[in-house]
């Protein structure tokens, strides 16, 4: 069973995929371009460097890491870019509670919090357009959850289950 889960900067992909990993023991796989600096100026500026080659790069060792491995994998472009999912996901939360996840979580003011959402959601979906020519297209998405109105247990819940009824030999 290979899970995608994906949502824009703040959605809860990272806490929502290790809670999975760990409710069905398969591997939890999140690679970022964090590991690559050492804070979030330097991630903005990485994010905004990166072109058509280190988008497609990073997604392929993504997926490299993804193969024959039942696993949660969250990314971006993760339900886009590894073809053998058997589940993908879409986390939907909106900006302000976004920004203020991400001002708790790195300590930023909410002036700073704020512009760096943002730039980091303009600047990934961009570079996505940029490394495959087109806009997120959701109608490969199996299901896309409102985590504002569901709590995150409950959204552990939900996957969970679902991966479980698609995949009933390996959770037998």
């Amino acid at each position: 069973m290979k899970i995608c889960i994906s949502g824009l900067t703040g959605a809860g992909k990272t806490a929502i995929g290790k809670r999975i990993a760990k409710e069905l023991n398969i591997r939890h796989i999140n690679p970022t371009y964090k590991s690559s600096v050492e804070n979030d100026a330097e991630l903005i500026k990485l994010i905004g460097r990166a072109g058509i080659r280190f988008t497609r790069e990073f997604d392929r060792k993504v997926a490299d890491e993804s193969k024959g491995k039942d696993c949660v994998i969250t990314t971006w472009y993760c339900p886009w870019t590894v073809g053998d999912a058997d589940l993908r996901i879409w986390l939907d939360l909106d900006e302000s509670k976004r920004v203020k996840r991400i001002m708790k979580r790195n300590r930023l003011s909410l002036q700073y919090a704020k512009k760096y959402v943002r730039n980091k959601d303009r600047l990934t979906l961009r570079n996505y357009r940029l490394a495959y020519g087109k806009d997120y297209d959701f109608s490969i998405i199996d299901i896309r959850i409102n985590c504002a109105v569901v709590k995150e247990e409950e959204i552990v819940s939900i996957i969970s289950l679902l991966a479980i009824e698609r995949d009933k030999k390996r959770f037998a």
